[in-house]
């Protein structure tokens, strides 16, 4: 296939789409204190929905595939997707209210607090996985939830991997550890790139990101990369062979809103993989996006 063909697939985000509800607070509340917001406004959340958003701003043709709210207020971030370029012909709808989180930002430190509800929102399923056709994509990246389900989705990912005939056809699988409350273990084995968190470190028991990338290497399997993001000490990641790279961080002149920040490293980090950058040039890029969003409410004009 030629370097166009390939370009011309597209990368599939598959995970949460909820709704964001952001309160702006000049400090951050102690328990029982009645605190009127700076400013108050609503936008689309989700891990791979945010990714998503970013990874098309980027340039990447970009699919987001989960379960959607049917009513109006699923309608309306599904349709702020959509205005970053992103594909959705795949989603599957639910008559359920849309999962909501309730962020509160101190603007005095940029630090997000996060109040979520899935408000009963069915996860998507391997069944509703399989009616995609799997030939037009490129990179598949599966939020860190659902991992049964995950699971059965990767390994029908595996077994048209096994049968393709050019390997330019070979869809690279990815997945990120960020809550300690998944049991992501049964996912090593089955994806090409592992993305994990700081806190899914340190519930690991790593006190680094140098030491998480060394530790994880050995348990994912042959020919996987692994990335991990520290806040402001940077992220490190690890070729499949065990050579490190560290990228320091890139922080904005004032810390504004770090929410999405992790998400926006990933795909900056997945566009630069993608774009044959290798993994120090895709580090940097990660770090450098994430810093960009830090500085910024919300996901628009991000730039590589």
């Amino acid at each position: 296939m030629s370097a166009a063909g390939k370009e011309s697939k597209r990368v599939l985000m598959v995970g949460l789409l909820c709704q964001d509800i952001l309160n702006l607070v000049d400090h951050y509340p102690t328990e029982d204190e009645d605190v009127r917001c700076v400013n108050q406004f609503w936008q689309k959340g989700g891990n791979a929905a945010n990714s998503a958003c970013v990874l098309s701003s980027l340039g990447e043709t970009t699919e987001y595939l989960g379960t959607v709210s049917s009513r109006a207020e699923g309608s309306s971030a599904l349709k702020e997707l959509q205005t970053f370029g992103v594909l959705t012909e795949h989603v599957v709808y639910s008559d359920c209210p849309i999962p909501t989180s309730c962020v509160i930002i101190n603007t005095q430190t940029g630090s997000r607090t996060i109040i979520h509800g899935t408000r009963n929102m069915a996860e998507l399923t391997a069944e509703d996985f399989s009616s995609l056709d799997l030939t037009r994509y490129r990179w598949i990246h599966f939020e860190g939830r659902n991992t049964v389900e995950v699971c059965k989705m990767m390994e029908i990912v595996e077994d048209f991997n096994k049968k393709v005939v050019s390997p330019d056809d070979v869809i690279t699988l990815s997945t990120e550890c960020e809550k300690s409350k998944y049991n992501m273990g049964d996912l090593f084995p089955k994806v090409d790139v592992l993305f994990v968190s700081k806190e899914y470190a340190e519930s690991c028991g790593f006190a680094s990101a140098k030491e998480t990338v060394k530790k994880l290497l050995q348990r994912v399997k042959k020919g996987c990369t692994v990335l991990c993001a520290w806040g402001d000490q940077g992220a490190d990641g690890i070729t499949p062979e065990g050579t490190h790279y560290h990228c320091q961080a890139f922080p904005p002149e004032k810390v504004v809103d770090t929410l999405g920040a992790g998400d926006t490293f990933n795909a900056a980090v997945i566009w630069g993989l993608c774009r044959g950058t290798g993994l120090e040039g895709a580090l940097t890029m990660g770090c450098r996006i994430a810093g960009q969003k830090c500085g910024q409410f919300g996901y628009k004009n991000l730039h590589s």
